[in-house]
């Protein structure tokens, strides 16, 4: 993070500048950005879980640099601290046990967490519902049986859909990211979904492009859910979109990472290389969606100088 996160350090010997991250990545050349600020500016006094996996943990991630570089971040007071002990039983009842992490402040008093949550269960949904005010969330990649997901998708949004009609709340599902993995269907085209690699004859790692843009399963369930029409308040965030053409700005070979974890066979197509302009242009879909939000423009929200 202090190589491109710190508003006073420039990056480390041997990296790209920012500058030149933004000139090479054409695929977010023409989309619209959002800084954080902005984001945070329509939500004073409010609580942002990000709730999901590895993918939405680099989320918060580049939330995290976000405040360092923009220079909104406020240390953690002791009330908040508090708070957060305080609303860690919630979680402890659920399979996992784990309560949100990484917490953080930004001007307005705005309050952000991170929830490590892979799969829908019950006294997990329930516990986030009782913490934040705004949740965005997705638990696709973890799920390989689409009836399962879809099942979980209708439970949980029975209850999140109730939260965001709320006054100041909100509730944004983002789409499952894209993966690109080679020879990934059998049926002859690419859904980059799993690796079909034969490692005895290739043992090269290799990210390929997605042939046909409407393959993903977990969207598929995903839209047929919203579609219902049984939960209105619930905004989709278009994630997949973003990340369909970044076949090139994945992780790769992760074998050659310096703790050689999973050594023999570990092949990264779907976590992502950072990109500032790629997690500003999802920026600005989070804001987008939030003024679209039932509850957050039902919302009168505080005086503007609590941002000066």
């Amino acid at each position: 993070m202090p190589k491109y996160c710190s508003p006073r350090v420039p990056p480390a010997r041997n990296w790209p500048s920012e500058d030149r991250l933004n000139q090479i990545d054409v695929h977010a050349a023409n989309r619209a950005q959002a800084n954080l600020a902005d984001v945070v500016e329509l939500l004073p006094n409010r609580t942002i879980l990000l709730m999901g996996d590895s993918v939405m943990e680099q989320f918060y991630n580049t939330l995290q640099c976000f405040l360092r570089r923009e220079s909104i971040e406020l240390p953690n007071d002791e009330r908040f601290l508090q708070w957060v002990a305080q609303t860690a039983p919630l979680w402890r009842m659920g399979k996992r046990k784990k309560p949100p992490k990484l917490p953080q402040r930004a001007v307005g008093n705005t309050r952000l967490l991170y929830a490590r949550v892979t799969t829908y269960q019950a006294d997990e949904v329930l516990a986030a519902a009782a913490t934040a005010d705004v949740i965005i969330l997705n638990w696709g990649l973890h799920y390989q049986k689409m009836d399962d997901y879809q099942r979980d998708l209708l439970n949980a949004f029975t209850v999140l859909d109730a939260l965001a009609a709320q006054p100041g709340k909100a509730v944004l599902y983002s789409e499952t990211g894209a993966q690109h993995f080679k020879a990934s269907d059998p049926r002859g085209y690419a859904t980059g979904e799993w690796e079909g690699r034969d490692m005895s004859t290739d043992a090269s790692c290799t990210c390929k492009p997605i042939e046909d843009f409407n393959v993903n399963a977990r969207n598929r369930v995903l839209r047929s859910v919203l579609m219902s029409g049984k939960f209105p308040h619930i905004r989709t965030l278009p994630f997949y979109d973003l990340t369909r053409p970044r076949w090139r700005w994945h992780f790769g070979n992760c074998t050659h990472r310096p703790n050689g974890w999973n050594y023999h066979t570990c092949c990264d197509c779907t976590h992502f290389c950072f990109s500032p302009a790629m997690w500003h242009a999802h920026l600005h879909s989070v804001k987008q969606e939030l003024l679209q939000a039932t509850g957050i423009r039902s919302w009168t929200r505080p005086d503007p100088r609590l941002f000066s």
